[in-house]
């Protein structure tokens, strides 16, 4: 749970910081594509974190990455699920419409923060989808 938190918090920052220094808002970042495809090829979850992070703020243009993308969707490190999710999500329609079925599978782990980047990545991708009205779903919450 504490790499957790602190991969969340770090990967958190790294988009921030991409954010200031990439004028936040003007045009897209100049990000190698190419490089970041290949950190994604590694073990180093650092690495993969930084580099979901990187194609995310890539929007739309990232759009050749997603059959690498998908894959991901499955890794065992939450944090690399969760990201996976958020640059399908910000890739969008049309080209992320093939991840759909995969993060619609991730409506059921047991992580929240992978459940609501998958949420938020099929209302992206699908806005008129099953998951336009959803509240995160099968989800537990803490006793009360």
């Amino acid at each position: 749970m504490k790499r957790l938190l602190c991969s969340s918090l770090l990967a958190l920052l790294s988009l921030m910081m991409l954010g200031v220094f990439t004028g936040c808002g003007g045009s897209k970042s100049k990000v190698d594509l190419t490089a970041q495809l290949n950190a994604l090829k590694g073990t180093d979850a650092n690495a993969k974190e930084d580099a979901l992070s990187a194609i995310a703020t890539m929007g739309k243009d990232a759009g050749p990455a997603v059959p690498q993308l998908i894959p991901l969707l499955s890794d065992s490190d939450p944090v690399v699920r969760r990201l996976a999710a958020y640059a399908l999500g910000e890739i969008g329609a049309p080209a992320a419409t093939p991840a759909l079925p995969e993060l619609r599978k991730l409506m059921n782990d047991n992580e929240r923060g992978v459940v609501t980047s998958a949420l938020n990545a099929c209302r992206a991708i699908d806005p008129n989808g099953p998951e336009a009205k959803m509240v995160m779903p099968n989800v537990m919450t803490p006793a009360q």
